[in-house]
């Protein structure tokens, strides 16, 4: 049973948010100052919210996806018929036309804020907890976790937006006296310090019952990924520490590569070696994975899905049909039910034949590859499935070192990496690697996993044309402040080019 899993989205929703509202997301009410002579008295009190700051990822992984995913040149959203129009949001997205009001990025601003103002306020007020009171956790451990939360919501708030306000230390927000943005080099200098500070008191590992808190490989994941970037982030590229932090997760011996690729994304995938940093999931309203219902059409599944989301032909056309499993994710041609086999037909008694190209308005039912990379949940509540999301899993880290080494100019040593994850996918090894390579492999492994984005900025190819997108001036690999953050502190500043 997916205890954790259940407990933190649980407590998620029913502990109040007006005690943890917008302590960056200026345009809510500031939240209360919550201390331990008004809520806290026992360890229990500190863990529950702890819980609660863990289910927070789940309301800001949807804007994270939406936002990422159809930015890049994996996803796309065709207008079909009635549906999907949205005032013109995931066409501005997948074009790179967005403004300040776009809803999707304005729900990123809002959800990674809330996530981190949750986070930020628990250290505050564990800051100052009785030392006495802890026996069962340790308050050292609990503290980590909380750092590794908050400095994950600021990454992905400098990945998207680029500097923004860091926090004084155990203090809320002055009303008077609102903060101004720090700089996307202080941003990342924060989140690489915090991360670094929490290892030493995570724990190397959970027991079955707790899976979903992060744990010290948690942390030297999330450490790669930063450093994969740091020159985007900081402008300076940090190619050895990648190295560094994806070794202390592989000769950690606490994960692997499991013999089937999919065994990943199967529902109860909690059992995978790679889970390194994962949003758990369970089949009940508003608590489970949606991707499917995002990308399948109505009468696919019992739930009605929502005939949205598909793939463009380009990035379809990079895979070895042939022979890749992971090629098996591209759903297109006719379409049968999963459960029985049958032919399906669309909403007007027509074959669901979906189709390789789709145009992004007026698409029919049919139109574009559907991806399914989770396995169908046969127990799913209304569309909510079981399968738990890896932000990183092990593959990403072999790839990830993989890369910093071919840009250190030791391909040999990267060669055997990259072939590894291959295998494993049924593909030929490779006889050499360079970077380009690296990066067909990364959307070979890690496709519709929200950092196909962070890749193209990465390798030059964010604003490069792609179907049914003109190439894009430089600017867009920022998002925009969303003009209800400006408007509700004038001391922050829009990024250039909005």
């Amino acid at each position: 049973m997916k205890r954790f899993v259940k407990a933190s989205i649980l407590f998620a929703a029913a502990i109040s948010m007006a005690s943890f509202q917008g302590c960056t997301n200026l345009d809510e009410d500031l939240f209360e100052d919550i201390t331990s002579d008004n809520f806290f008295s026992t360890e229990e009190d500190y863990y529950s919210v702890l819980v609660n700051c863990y289910g927070r990822m789940r309301p800001w992984l949807w804007s994270y996806f939406n936002v990422s995913q159809v930015s890049s040149d994996e996803t796309m959203v065709p207008t079909r018929g009635g549906d999907w129009g949205d005032g013109g949001v995931w066409r501005e997205l997948h074009q790179h036309n967005w403004g300040t009001t776009n809803g999707h990025i304005v729900g990123l601003w809002n959800d990674a804020n809330a996530g981190l103002a949750q986070t930020h306020a628990f250290l505050g007020v564990l800051e100052t907890a009785d030392d006495a009171l802890f026996s069962q956790y340790s308050k050292a451990q609990l503290k980590a976790e909380a750092r590794v939360l908050r400095a994950y919501y600021y990454f992905q708030l400098m990945d998207c937006f680029g500097g923004v306000p860091i926090l004084e230390e155990g203090k809320n927000i002055d009303p008077s006296n609102l903060p101004a943005r720090n700089s996307r080099a202080e941003v990342y200098s924060y989140i690489e310090s915090e991360l670094t500070a929490a290892i030493p008191d995570l724990a190397a590992g959970h027991t079955a019952d707790q899976y979903g808190r992060v744990t010290k490989n948690s942390a030297h994941g999330l450490l790669a990924r930063l450093y994969l970037n740091a020159e985007v982030y900081a402008g300076t590229a940090q190619w050895g520490k990648v190295v560094e932090h994806a070794d202390a997760i592989i000769n950690s011996g606490v994960h692997s590569l499991p013999a089937n690729y999919f065994d990943n994304f199967v529902v109860e995938n909690q059992t995978s070696p790679e889970n390194i940093f994962v949003v758990p999931n369970t089949q009940a309203g508003g608590m489970g994975l949606t991707i499917n219902m995002r990308t399948m059409h109505y009468n696919q599944l019992p739930a009605s899905p929502w005939n949205g989301f598909c793939t463009i032909a380009e990035f379809y056309n990079t895979f070895d049909h042939a022979n890749d499993i992971r090629d098996s994710i591209f759903l297109i041609g006719q379409q049968y039910d999963f459960f029985t086999g049958a032919a399906l037909t669309d909403r007007q008694g027509n074959p669901l034949d979906f189709t390789l190209n789709a145009p992004i308005t007026g698409a029919t039912e049919s139109n574009g590859v559907r991806v399914m990379k989770w396995q169908v949940d046969a127990n799913q509540n209304g569309g909510e499935a079981g399968n738990d999301y890896a932000i990183v899993r092990y593959a990403d880290v072999l790839l990830m070192k993989a890369e910093a080494l071919v840009r250190q100019g030791n391909a040999g040593d990267a060669l055997p990496l990259v072939n590894q994850v291959r295998a494993r996918a049924g593909v030929a090894a490779l006889s050499s690697v360079d970077a380009d390579a690296i990066l067909l492999e990364r959307g070979f492994e890690l496709a519709w996993e929200a950092v196909r984005r962070m890749d193209l900025i990465r390798y030059g190819k964010f604003n490069d044309a792609w179907t049914n997108k003109d190439a894009s001036p430089a600017y867009t690999k920022l998002f925009p402040i969303p003009a209800s953050a400006l408007g509700a502190n004038p001391n922050l500043e829009q990024n250039p080019g909005y």
